[in-house]
């Protein structure tokens, strides 16, 4: 019964069944067959649990587990454990922790030949990458789950809370949408939706159609961003999940305020950021922290942006998220550029560590963005050559990405200056 109710993604039903099997459990005569069974319930109340944002729950959950599976000696269960905490660590923001341990569990799993585990744990290890901002290992361990999507392995969940193949596709593109390559990115997260939609999993669902919009944002399709992430909302109205359907809503919000919709867009990104069940989670705080600025920027909030862009960039720092921090500069270069008395060298200053980050990390259409913030800012103290230079650049590495609205924004900056 657990199990069919996490099927729907009705999870704390699934949660009430599992509970219920772990008393009944508990009744029964002590045998290994028992201690086997036990650990699965805990492992299955994690997987629910995880969906509802109890990450003190699943703690317990999970030590009771590595207790039972150390006493049993059960190596496969014991590394499956051991994904598991790699994801309460990337919970936490300890990435670099994480990649640890989904290095130690993808060497257990390839010892026990499973390959369920090894994807489940490339997949955890693939994320922590990409918050990390190390784009180039994400993608080369994300690849590795590349399976065709005739396999039916792709369909399968592992005793995962997603399926884990479409959840790589997903990551990969984003991970690739920061690299500026945006048409394998919609190919790999068009892939992803169908893996999700042929199984009928609503949170794959609602994962795979967030995705989706997330790398349209990235690319300057406000349209196809909205008509997504309002898809993912609604799909998501049948997920018992809290930390989803905040996580959603928080994207949608930003599609809003950067369409020019700040009165819908502010309560939608306020709430992600401020709610407990998702300001718990470090994972990806930072950058709903930074939609959250953006939405304040453009509403004419310069105060609640500059406070917003800081909690930001003192949450990517802390947890070496370092794309994130890199869209942070980018910002704070934003605020000060906007300021009544400009402090040029103030709002330059962080344009030239963004752009210095962004180029590090490969991040081509963030660089590209930090050109067009450079030019504006020039023009705006009658520095024409440079502003040229810098909107130049922007547009034809724009054009080179196609990235829509943001490229016509940028010739239009070029054509002003003209």
């Amino acid at each position: 019964a657990g199990a069919k109710a996490d099927a729907r993604s009705a999870l704390r039903e699934s949660v009430s069944y599992f509970e219920q099997a772990l008393i009944a459990l508990g009744h029964l005569p002590e045998s290994r067959e028992m201690h086997e069974q036990a650990i699965d319930l805990h492992l299955n109340l994690r997987t629910s649990l995880g969906s509802l944002g109890e990450e003190e729950r699943i703690l317990e959950h999970l030590h009771a587990a590595e207790a039972l599976a150390n006493a049993l000696r059960d190596e496969r269960r014991l590394a499956r454990v051991s994904v598991y905490i790699a994801r309460e660590l990337s919970v936490q923001g300890e990435y670099e922790q994480a990649v640890t341990s989904c290095e130690r569990a993808i060497g257990m799993a390839r010892t026990l030949g499973d390959y369920g585990l090894e994807a489940a744990a490339t997949l955890r290890l693939g994320s922590a990458y990409y918050c990390l901002g190390d784009y180039p290992k994400a993608v080369e361990a994300l690849g590795r789950n590349l399976v065709p999507l005739d396999n039916p392995v792709v369909r399968e969940r592992f005793g995962g809370t997603g399926l884990p193949f479409a959840f790589s596709r997903r990551l990969l593109a984003l991970s690739l949408a920061e690299r500026g390559e945006f048409i394998e990115a919609v190919a790999r997260c068009t892939e992803a939706i169908q893996i999700a939609e042929a199984v009928g999993h609503p949170y794959s669902v609602t994962v795979t159609y967030r995705g989706m919009g997330h790398l349209h944002l990235r690319r300057g399709d406000l349209h196809q961003a909205t008509l997504k992430l309002e898809h993912a909302l609604e799909v998501c109205q049948g997920v018992d999940s809290p930390p989803l359907f905040h996580g959603v809503r928080s994207a949608l919000g930003y599609a809003y305020a950067l369409s020019g919709r700040s009165a819908e867009a502010i309560p939608l990104v306020e709430e992600a950021v401020n709610r407990p069940v998702i300001s718990a989670s470090n994972e990806g705080q930072s950058l709903r922290t930074v939609w959250l600025s953006e939405a304040y920027l453009l509403a004419g909030r310069e105060a609640d942006a500059r406070a917003a862009a800081q909690r930001a960039l003192g949450l990517a720092r802390q947890h070496k998220e370092r794309g994130h921090e890199a869209y942070t500069l980018l910002l704070l270069g934003e605020i000060a550029a906007r300021e009544d008395l400009l402090d040029i060298g103030k709002a330059e200053n962080h344009y030239r560590q963004a752009l210095a980050l962004a180029e590090e990390l490969g991040m081509r259409p963030l660089v590209a963005h930090c050109h067009v913030g450079l030019g504006k800012l020039y023009r705006r103290t009658g520095k024409r050559e440079q502003a040229k230079e810098h909107l130049t650049l922007a547009t034809s590495m724009m054009r080179e990405m196609e990235m829509g609205l943001w490229l016509e924004r940028a010739e239009a900056e070029l054509k002003e200056l003209a």
